[in-house]
């Protein structure tokens, strides 16, 4: 029984790569009529992003401290 899941895994895994192999092998061009081309910067919504992630920070060192205190 052992040998059997070894040859269907075995099987398994070269289909696998076998589909990846044939996939298509040229992407298609980004951007297009109203999509701006990859690398721009993040300018317009920085601040969100700023003050979202001051936010999680505080919320998990309060977390943190508040287990500690428990114990």
């Amino acid at each position: 029984m052992k040998i059997i899941r070894i040859v269907f895994s075995a099987f398994f895994l070269i289909l696998l790569n076998t589909s990846s192999v044939l996939a298509q092998s040229t992407p298609p061009t980004p951007g297009g009529p109203g999509i701006p081309p990859p690398g721009l910067p993040i300018n317009e919504d920085l601040p969100y992003l700023i003050v979202a992630g001051l936010i999680l920070g505080f919320t998990i060192i309060y977390r943190n401290k508040t287990k500690k205190a428990s114990i």
